[in-house]
C-alpha cells in the first residue's frame, strides 16, 4: 500500500479508508454534541443548570456569568452539532467545538474538577485532529458548496 493510497482516492473511484473515517467520526462526533444540548433542552434546562451552577459557588467565577454560560452552552452545543453532523461549515464548526472545550477546561479546572477537564480534553482532541484532516472530508454538504 502506498502513501496514495491511503490519502488520496483510490484509482477505482472508491473513498480511502481515511476518508470514510473522517466521515464517519465527523457524523459521530456531531451527534454526540447534538444531543449533549438537545437532550439538557428536552428535559429542561433548570434541572441540569441549577446543580451544575451550584458546584461553581466556591469559585471565583462570578455566578451571574456562569449562569448566562450553563443556559447558554446547550444551544451552542444543538448548533455545532447539527453543523458536525451535516458537514456544513466543518471547518468552523471544528474550531467552535474547541472553543467550546476551551471555556469548558477553564470552568471545570476553576472548580478542580479535574476528571471532567480530562473528560473536555478528549474532546478537544477530537476536534483538533477533524481540524487537522478536514481536507479528507469528502462527503459533506461543505463539498457542494464549492
Amino acid at each position: 500500500m502506498s502513501a496514495s493510497d491511503l490519502f488520496d482516492i483510490n484509482p477505482n473511484g472508491r473513498p480511502t479508508n481515511l476518508q470514510l473515517g473522517y466521515f464517519l467520526f465527523r457524523i459521530t462526533i456531531g451527534v454526540n454534541i447534538f444531543f449533549h444540548g438537545f437532550m439538557r433542552i428536552l428535559t429542561g434546562l433548570s434541572a441540569w443548570e441549577q446543580p451544575l451552577a451550584a458546584s461553581f459557588a466556591d469559585t471565583y467565577l462570578p455566578m451571574p456569568l456562569v449562569h448566562v454560560f450553563l443556559y447558554t452552552l446547550p444551544f451552542v452545543e444543538v448548533f455545532l452539532g447539527i453543523l458536525m453532523t451535516l458537514g456544513f461549515y466543518t471547518r468552523w464548526s471544528m474550531v467552535g467545538g474547541m472553543l467550546m472545550m476551551l471555556a469548558l477546561v477553564y470552568g471545570n479546572t476553576a472548580r478542580q474538577d479535574w476528571g471532567t477537564a480530562g473528560n473536555n480534553m478528549h474532546y478537544a482532541l477530537y476536534f483538533w485532529i477533524m481540524l487537522a484532516l478536514v481536507r479528507y472530508d469528502i462527503y459533506a454538504l461543505d463539498k457542494r458548496k464549492s
